[in-house]
């Protein structure tokens, strides 16, 4: 089953995890460093308070001094050096400062007061230790739940889309001439299935029963021409015959009768395709038959054709015998590619050579003539294409060569270079392969 959705939907969900986290820690960074500003100040501040108030009922009351607070008084007149204030107290001026000792954070007001001058120093090792830990034990427990919130929405998110996703992968492997529309149906699908999906699947399977319909028409259209158009080429073929042994035929008429007989059999051909296209629907008719003497058949009817047009042409054919493979598929789809590709090399070699090579895993069908430029060669099987330099037929050889031969497992491949001829060469297995 393709992963493409549910993946990206993880990655979805684990970035935007890892943005909530970070926002969230870096919001309670904040807030613990403005609160620990906010309790400082306010800390100092009372601290002084208290101070002054003990003094103005005892002046002699000394200024606090425990772990986390330190103070000073300096009676006014009085050197705060000698007092023993450190400089960087008496430096800082009145106040309230903010000092960094030994990498720890502290508060420092200078105050003016009745009598003298306070010097009143906060320490935060104890609310740093505090704040550290809040710190760090507020954001693993907000990761873990983020985390479990995103993981949940996933898998919730999942069973929502795994039903689309299941139903592509279906739609991916469906064979046009047999669509298997119960492997779409909602009750088969995993996941959670909604109104969306099932909306989806109506219309896909509308679409294919239309498409199977439509591909029936076509293909029941295409046996039944072709079964018609046989019977009119037949006639042509037999007349065309007969008035060839007719001996007071004018000389002059055979060249004309030579290219009506050339034309049937082309036709021919081209319905003998069709034909065998339009019952793609059915089993395969195979049988076993010798490639060498189905090209040697194509040679002799290229020769044929070369005679007939002898006026225009001067090529010669050969067959090539490298190998005599027994084949199983049809004889006569065989004839009808072979006959396709012989008679495209004569018609696209006013002078030169062609040969039908035949190896024990393929034939190749070799001509001198004016070859392809590569944007032709890249089109060259496209249906009714014919390229501007080219005239003559109807665009559809290739494209029926490359059909059949896909029918029974063949293939079909094309060299060429413009002004260097054309090598197209037809694989088949190898005797004792599959």
């Amino acid at each position: 089953m393709p992963q493409g959705l549910p993946r990206k939907l993880r990655r979805v969900f684990v970035l935007q995890a890892l943005l909530a986290i970070i926002a969230v820690v870096a919001s309670l960074y904040a807030s613990t460093v403005f609160a620990r500003g906010v309790l400082a100040t306010q800390w100092v501040k009372a601290e002084a308070s208290r101070f002054w108030g003990e003094v103005a009922e005892d002046p002699a009351y000394p200024p606090p001094w425990t772990s986390s607070v330190n103070g000073y008084f300096v009676q006014t007149g009085t050197d705060p050096v000698a007092a023993g204030v450190p400089a960087e107290y008496i430096a800082a001026g009145p106040g309230l400062h903010r000092l960094k000792v030994h990498g720890t954070s502290q508060r420092l007001l200078v105050e003016d007061g009745p009598g003298g001058r306070l010097y009143l120093r906060i320490a935060f090792r104890l609310v740093d230790n505090v704040g550290r830990w809040s710190l760090l034990i507020a954001s693993i427990l907000t990761t873990l739940a983020i985390a479990t919130v995103s993981w949940l929405s996933y898998r919730i998110a999942r069973r929502m889309v795994l039903p689309v996703t299941a139903m592509a992968a279906e739609v991916a492997n469906w064979d046009p001439l047999g669509v298997e529309l119960d492997a779409i149906d909602p009750a088969r699908l995993p996941g959670e299935v909604g109104r969306e999906v099932r909306m989806l699947e109506g219309a896909l399977r509308g679409l294919a029963e239309r498409t199977q319909a439509f591909t029936r028409r076509e293909r029941d259209f295409t046996r039944e021409a072709s079964h018609e158009l046989r019977t009119p080429l037949t006639v042509v073929r037999v007349a065309a015959d007969m008035l060839r042994r007719d001996p007071e035929l004018p000389p002059r008429m055979h060249r004309s009768l030579d290219r009506v007989q050339v034309a049937a059999r082309d036709m021919e051909a081209v319905v003998d395709a069709l034909l065998i296209l339009a019952r793609e629907d059915l089993p395969l008719n195979t049988e076993e038959f010798g490639a060498l003497d189905v090209a040697a058949e194509a040679v002799a009817a290229g020769q044929a054709l070369i005679g007939e047009l002898i006026e225009e042409s001067a090529v010669g054919i050969s067959l090539v015998e490298h190998a005599a493979p027994t084949l199983r598929g049809s004889r006569r789809a065989m004839a009808v590619i072979l006959e396709q590709l012989v008679r495209n090399a004569c018609t696209f070699t006013p002078t030169g050579s062609i040969e039908v090579c035949v190896e024990h895993d393929r034939i190749e069908v070799r001509d001198t003539g004016v070859g392809m430029a590569r944007d032709v060669l890249e089109r060259v099987f496209e249906p009714f294409y014919r390229a501007d330099q080219y005239v003559g037929g109807r665009g559809l050889g290739l494209a029926i060569v490359r059909r059949l031969a896909a029918r029974y497992g063949w293939s079909v491949h094309i060299e060429s270079a413009l002004g260097q001829g054309t090598n197209v060469i037809l694989r088949f297995p190898a005797a004792g392969e599959d």
